[in-house]
């Protein structure tokens, strides 16, 4: 598949800090980025949105392109829940930026960041500098 390294197009990237996010703009890049959640379940996405501590959006333009989700205590841990990227963007950094960002804010010295990653991004996060954990454990939930 073609992505917009592949067109050579040059990208004009924004990222905010706890942008505002509508419910189907989130859909639509969980579905571009190829990660599952429980789209079409708007109301389960809108709490999911609602909820979180911190949410860091890129756009290119108006357009959201890479979205990042995390609860925090602000002082010890903090879980990101969620890190989907548009397919045509991928390979741009925006992952790595987008961690990067949620780290310059909330900082390294006191908070371990946690995550759990899909099978084909495991090496993704190892490149980027996590470690994998074998003591984590999990209840799964009952429905996706």
């Amino acid at each position: 598949m073609k992505n917009k390294i592949n067109e050579g197009l040059t990208v004009n990237l924004e990222y905010k800090i706890n942008d505002n996010c509508i419910v189907s703009e989130v859909e639509e890049v969980f579905i571009r980025s190829g990660i599952r959640r429980p789209v079409g379940d708007s109301d389960r996405i809108h709490r999911m949105i609602d909820n979180a501590d911190e949410i860091i959006t890129v756009r290119e333009g108006s357009k959201l392109v890479g979205f990042l989700r995390a609860i925090t205590d602000y002082s010890y841990c903090c879980y990101i829940s969620d890190i989907a990227v548009d397919m045509d963007y991928q390979g741009l950094g925006i992952g790595k930026e987008l961690i990067r960002v949620l780290k310059d804010k909330l900082g390294e010295d006191e908070i371990q960041y946690v995550l759990t990653s899909a099978p084909k991004a495991v090496g993704f996060y190892e490149r980027i500098g996590f470690e994998r954990a074998d003591k984590a454990f999990v209840i799964k939930r009952k429905r996706n």
